[in-house]
């Protein structure tokens, strides 16, 4: 479901009591704001009592966080973000797996090479280096995940958007 639409609402009674609802919508196409706006009009019909007052902030665009959602889907192979499914390569999803699983740990360019393509320490190649480029260009506004450590080798950021559903 990679698209996803978040509408705030707080209610407010006379006793002044106030009670914040988000409504997060999560559709296989581009109908999730038409969905949020049709689920909005409901709660509104179903407050619909005197003395409460409903005020409702529906996002025109999607915020900032909501950028760089990322869903990897390791039995099926397939990867999710916003604006729909990343085709990659088998090499491409096996690097982003790989990173995922471990966020935030630096990965040694030496061990990815080991790891994913059985090459002996040692060996001189800038496949890694070509493999992380693809990848980033693929992922659009996620290739931020992605961080260079100069002469070590990536780390993959951003945690907390990164979801790995196995």
């Amino acid at each position: 479901m990679p698209y996803q639409y978040s509408a705030p609402m707080s209610l407010t009674t006379s006793q002044a009591a106030e009670v914040t609802v988000v409504v997060r919508v999560s559709t296989n196409n581009d109908q999730a704001p038409l969905v949020a706006a049709r689920v909005v009009d409901a709660v509104r019909t179903a407050v619909d009592v005197p003395g409460t007052t409903l005020t409702v902030s529906v996002p025109t665009q999607h915020r900032p966080q909501d950028r760089g959602e990322l869903r990897i889907q390791p039995s099926a192979r397939r990867v999710f973000h916003r604006d729909g499914a990343v085709e990659l390569t088998r090499m491409e999803f096996d690097l982003l797996l790989h990173l995922a699983r471990r966020p935030g740990h630096v990965h040694l360019r030496t061990a990815l090479l080991a790891d994913l393509w059985g090459l002996p320490d040692g060996v001189e190649t800038r496949t890694l280096d070509v493999h992380v480029r693809r990848l980033r260009r693929k992922l659009g506004p996620d290739a931020e995940l992605i961080t260079t450590v100069r002469g070590v080798g990536y780390r993959m950021d951003g945690a907390e958007r990164v979801t790995i559903e196995d």
